[in-house]
């Protein structure tokens, strides 16, 4: 164990001594590869756990400014009971160290020896000995790296002391999202990250973001979801972060998420409207056929609670207390087939007490609702004529409503 610290300690002392400054920036000595000197290199005097900002600069402090850059590969994984979603990206964060060293005349600048013109490319574990600023992501849920041989992340030096740090990552973070609408439900995630301790007076942000949909020649990197994505710029509203702490700078952009509800159409939808329509059959059949009227009605209510079982099981659980539009669906065409089922009990009543056989006095001419209730006593057959011509409209009715001119995005809105 003791071996092992004091190579750690040899292998973080020789990498120090590779980038700190002795007598100058040029300093032959000072060479991160062999034979070309390190166009830059750190002071003695350099403290690490300070911010440049607290620093002087022409007598005053200044506001320090970092910049994000979101390469965004897609929106793998959209978990609605969680309410998180992935989005793998490569993470970039630069700023400016001012307190470096830099050897303007370095030959390192003019060529791409070490990474692109005018940038110096170290290796990640670099970063450690330079300060770094303490970051946040709001709503992060978890932060994941990626490995190969090693840590998917790179260090820049710019020849006017720009740091960049890139690392490839996958993120997970929460999204409030709302249910009452499903399956028409559409969702806005806010991807935000700021500074952690420093508020917007020490510390500012700005950044940009590359969306996997922006390039139209570029083939799409994105993976069926339920969801269509859209990306955009991170709101005005959204670029200040207000806590009991204070205020807060935050970048970023933000995820449109919109449900494909298109797969609902053929596997609930239409299946219920045509278990519903199969149930005006029973209005057509010899209500003394009872097995085969009776059976028709309860095989197919049946059929549709299951139905509204599996759906319930597999839907997102709905924030208020109403239920979201495909349960209304669904419990409206339970309704409609139970309808069919009271009207032919209805039926079975007037044949079992026999109240088809009465004399009753109707007036034919000018007919009363009580002579029209009697007529329908006599003849139980004109109240099922009567029923599929009610159930029928008032189902195209409820579906013209529903698919027409009901508003899904706005129907639950406070």
């Amino acid at each position: 164990m003791r071996s092992l610290f004091a190579l750690l300690s040899v292998v973080v002392t020789q990498v120090s001594s590779n980038i700190s400054c002795n007598s100058s920036p040029s300093n032959p000595s000072n060479s991160s590869t062999a034979g070309i000197p390190s166009p830059w290199c750190i002071p003695k005097n350099y403290d690490r756990k300070k911010p440049p900002f607290l620093f002087l600069t022409e007598g005053a402090l200044h506001q320090m400014n970092i910049h994000y850059t979101f390469s965004i590969r897609e929106v793998s994984e959209v978990v609605d009971n969680e309410q998180t979603l992935k989005i793998p990206m490569y993470f970039t964060v630069s700023w400016t160290e001012e307190r470096l060293d830099i050897d303007q005349n370095s030959p390192v600048w003019s060529t791409s020896v070490s990474g692109p013109a005018n940038q110096s490319t170290e290796d990640a574990e670099t970063l450690n000995l330079l300060w770094k600023p303490n970051l946040e992501i709001y709503g992060l849920q978890e932060f994941k790296k990626q490995r190969i041989l090693g840590e998917m992340a790179g260090l820049r030096i710019s020849r006017s002391k720009e740091v960049t740090f890139d690392i490839k990552v996958t993120i997970e973070i929460s999204c409030l999202m709302d249910f009452s609408d499903y399956p028409f439900d559409d969702h806005t995630c806010s991807f935000q990250v700021g500074s952690y301790f420093y508020d917007k007076n020490s510390v500012t942000c700005s950044s940009t973001f590359q969306s996997p949909k922006r390039s139209s020649k570029r083939a799409s990197t994105e993976r069926a979801l339920q969801h269509t994505t859209e990306f955009s710029d991170l709101s005005r509203s959204k670029r200040t972060v207000r806590l009991a702490s204070g205020q807060y700078a935050a970048c970023g952009f933000q995820i449109y998420l919109k449900r494909k509800h298109q797969p609902m159409i053929y596997q609930i939808y239409i299946p219920c409207c045509l278990f519903v329509m199969v149930s005006w059959i029973s209005f057509i059949i010899d209500p003394k056929v009872i097995p085969g009227r009776m059976s028709l009605l309860v095989i197919l209510f049946l059929v549709i609670i299951n139905i509204f079982n599996n759906v319930r099981s597999q839907a997102p659980l709905s924030a208020s207390s109403r239920l979201n539009a495909i349960d209304q669906f669904i419990m409206s065409c339970i309704f409609m087939i139970f309808s069919a089922i009271a009207e032919y009990a209805i039926i079975l009543s007037i044949y079992t007490l026999e109240l088809d056989k009465r004399d009753y006095q109707i007036n034919h001419e000018k007919p009363a609702i009580s002579d029209r209730v009697k007529m329908i006593l006599k003849n139980p057959r004109k109240l099922d004529l009567m029923s599929i011509i009610t159930f029928s409209i008032s189902f195209f009715l409820y579906l013209f409503d529903y698919w027409v001119i009901t508003n899904h995005d706005n129907d639950y809105e406070s």
